[in-house]
């Protein structure tokens, strides 16, 4: 199982990676990841048309696009193409950040999970 990893280097430029998740035998014919710890659930519903200008996560979390398709553009000049089902780890907390343009005339829908951090 893949996501999209959105994140910052130390020099502050951000960048798009492909992330497998480990998935392990659970024992009963299945295979699962650990268990990642959030801290809830944040629904945002986003206008049809336009953009989200450059800007940082929030905090660490993952991004589950639900409706409509996106265009999501990293300040190291990748951009990728996103639609419903698609999975995000947003890391990039500091830096240039990145810019998200919405590319269809829907409503899009989101759920946020803020990550709680390892201790």
């Amino acid at each position: 199982m893949k996501l999209i990893r959105v994140y910052n280097d130390a020099d502050g430029e951000s960048h798009i990676d492909d992330v497998e998740i480990e998935l392990r035998d659970d024992g009963r014919g299945h295979r699962a990841s650990p268990t990642w710890e959030v801290k809830g659930v944040v629904f945002r519903e986003i206008a049809p048309g336009g953009s989200a200008d450059w800007h940082v996560a929030p905090l660490r979390q993952l991004a589950i696009n639900l409706s409509g398709e996106a265009e999501i553009q990293v300040s190291d000049g990748t951009k990728r193409r996103v639609g419903p089902g698609q999975l995000f780890l947003v890391e990039d907390t500091t830096g240039k950040g990145h810019l998200n343009t919405w590319l269809d005339d829907q409503v899009h829908e989101f759920a946020f999970l803020p990550l709680k951090q390892p201790e």
